[in-house]
C-alpha cells in the first residue's frame, strides 16, 4: 500500500460507518456500537497488522470537530452527526444508493427492521407442519418455523424415502417373484412424487398416500419377519433331523444295533439333501411366508395400523 491508501480506505470506511449510524439510529446505543465495531474490524482485516495504526489515524481524521472521537483500536467507535441534518427522503435515497455496501447479514437485519415498523410486508408462510406433527416434535402452534431449514429437511427425507422405496421393492421382487404382493405397474415413487410436486393433476394426493402406505407396510412386514425366521427354521430343521423324528420313520423291529444302523442310514440320506442353496431357500421362504401373512392379515396381530396422515 502507498501513502495515499490510508486516506482512501478511511473515507470508504467512514462512509459505511455514517450509513450504519443512520440506518440503525433507532436501535439501542449498545447495539449501534456493536454494528460499528464489527464494520471497523471487518475493514481492518484487509490491512497489514503493521499499518493498522496508520489507517486508524486516517479514519479519526474523517471525523473532525464535534464528530471526532479517539480511535486507538478496532474496538473504538466513531460517531456521526451530519446525517441528522438530512431529511427522511434524503436519508432513504442515501440508503438505497449504498445498499450494495451492506453484507448479506446486514441486509437481512435491515429488512427485519423495516418489517417491524410496517415498511415491508411479512412473507406468507408457505411451508408448515400439521398440529399433530408439531406436538410429536415438541413444537407449539405459535412457534415460527425456519422455512429454509424445513425445505432442506423435506428434501433430505424425500431422498431417503424414495431410496428406501426402491430398495425394498427390488428386494421383494428378488426373494418373492411369484408373490401376489406386488406394486402396480407404472412410474416408481420417485418419478410419481416428482410429477406431484410439479403440479401434475393426473397424480392425486390419495395416489401418493397409497404408494407410501404400501411401501411402509412391506417394509414393516419384512422387518417383523426377520425376528421369527431363526425360530421357524430351527423348528422345521428339528422336525426332520431330531433323533426321535428319525427313529419314528424307520422300522423298529429286530435287534437294537439294527435300529441304530437304520437311523444312521436315514440321517445320511437326509443330510445328503441338505446344502447351502437349500438352506438359503428355506430361510427366504420363511421370511416371504411370514411377510405375506402379515400383509394379508392372516398373521394374528399382524395387521399394520395406518398412521394418520395430513393431506399432502
Amino acid at each position: 500500500m502507498n501513502a495515499s491508501e490510508p486516506s482512501l480506505w478511511a473515507e470508504e470506511v467512514a462512509g459505511r460507518l455514517r450509513m450504519l449510524q443512520t440506518s440503525f439510529a433507532d436501535d439501542a446505543p449498545k447495539a449501534r456500537q456493536e454494528y460499528l465495531t464489527e464494520e471497523i474490524e471487518r475493514s481492518l482485516k484487509e490491512v497489514a497488522g503493521s499499518r493498522r495504526g496508520e489507517f486508524l489515524d486516517a479514519l479519526v481524521r474523517c471525523f473532525p470537530g464535534p464528530e471526532r472521537v479517539a480511535i486507538s483500536g478496532p474496538d473504538a467507535i466513531p460517531a456521526s452527526s451530519t446525517a441528522n441534518s438530512k431529511s427522511a427522503d434524503e436519508l432513504a435515497e442515501d440508503l438505497i444508493v449504498r445498499l450494495p455496501e451492506l453484507t448479506k447479514e446486514r441486509r437481512a437485519r435491515l429488512v427485519e427492521r423495516f418489517r417491524s415498523v410496517g415498511l415491508v410486508a411479512a412473507p406468507d408462510r408457505c411451508l408448515d407442519l400439521p398440529a399433530g406433527l408439531r406436538g410429536k416434535l415438541g413444537l407449539s402452534l405459535e412457534q415460527t418455523l425456519d422455512e429454509e431449514r424445513l425445505a432442506k429437511l423435506l428434501a433430505a427425507l424425500l431422498e431417503m424415502v424414495t431410496t428406501l422405496d426402491g430398495l425394498v421393492w427390488s428386494l421383494w421382487r428378488m426373494i418373492a417373484p411369484k408373490s401376489v404382493v406386488q406394486r402396480e405397474a407404472g412410474d416408481g415413487l420417485r418419478r410419481t412424487v416428482g410429477r406431484y410436486v410439479a403440479g401434475d393433476r393426473e397424480v392425486a394426493t390419495p395416489q401418493i398416500n397409497q404408494m407410501l402406505d404400501k411401501t411402509r407396510q412391506l417394509f414393516a412386514s419384512l422387518l417383523s419377519a426377520i425376528g421369527p425366521t431363526g425360530e421357524t427354521y430351527a423348528r422345521k430343521h428339528l422336525e426332520t433331523f431330531a433323533p426321535e423324528k428319525i427313529r419314528a420313520t424307520v422300522e423298529t423291529g429286530g435287534f437294537l444295533t439294527n435300529v441304530e444302523q437304520k437311523c444312521w442310514r436315514r440321517y445320511v440320506v437326509l443330510t445328503s439333501e441338505l446344502n447351502g442353496p437349500v438352506i438359503e431357500k428355506q430361510i427366504i421362504d420363511s421370511i416371504v411366508n411370514y411377510t405375506e401373512e402379515i400383509l394379508s392379515g392372516r398373521k394374528r396381530g399382524g395387521e399394520l395400523p395406518s398412521p394418520a396422515r395430513p393431506a399432502i
